[in-house]
């Protein structure tokens, strides 16, 4: 009898030392695998971003095109608005040169400037018959609107990456987590409704 109870009492010790092995391995594990999830979450939001500046300023880089090709069409009127929008894209490109963080709100205003600017634009040189026939324009505007198309499948895909970072920020494991490595929630890239519309001219 004394020896079926040692045996017991030895292999009730050997559950319990497995129960607790696990139990420490996944205090361990847990937050480790989320922070690792986490981490890469982060760099696909900021390789996402980085998509976005890239359309951005390739966008912001088209603008000298089409002052050249208004520049023989110019009135005063056109001439204020050329430069406003010289001005804006100077502006974005700069922005998108100098920021090291991720600056959504700032980033997306000088955007959405710039797209209403570029649509007043766009607009007023429909207006004048002869670019119809312009080359130059013309392959201008189909690389503009190119550039549009490209611009709002990198804001979706970077919207979609802070969406799915964001909410593993907000996970059980995820808040106890994020908070000792620094880790913050991302804003979404909210492009105004004109921002979002191709500058297509119909002639």
């Amino acid at each position: 009898m004394d020896a079926g109870n040692g045996k017991r009492r030895v292999d009730g010790g050997v559950v319990r030392l497995l129960i607790i092995v696990l139990l420490g391995v996944g205090l361990i594990s847990v937050p480790w695998l989320t922070h690792n999830r986490l981490v890469t979450g982060e760099e696909a939001v900021d390789a996402a971003w980085a998509d976005v500046e890239s359309n951005l300023q390739r966008r912001a880089d088209l603008v000298p095109n089409l002052v050249r090709s208004l520049q023989e069409y110019m009135t005063h009127e056109s001439e204020t608005l050329v430069r406003l929008v010289r001005e804006r894209a100077e502006a974005l490109s700069e922005a998108l040169g100098e920021t090291r963080e991720i600056e959504t709100s700032r980033i997306a205003g000088l955007d959405a400037a710039l797209s209403q600017d570029l649509g007043r634009l766009m607009r007023h040189a429909g207006e004048h018959p002869e670019l119809r026939s312009g080359d130059q324009f013309l392959r201008f505007q189909a690389q503009l609107e190119g550039s549009e198309n490209r611009l709002n499948v990198a804001r979706m895909r970077y919207n979609e990456a802070v969406r799915e970072y964001n909410a593993g920020l907000r996970g059980f494991v995820g808040r106890w987590v994020a908070e000792p490595m620094g880790l913050r929630s991302r804003d979404y890239f909210e492009a105004s409704p004109a921002a979002t519309e191709p500058f297509a001219v119909e002639f």
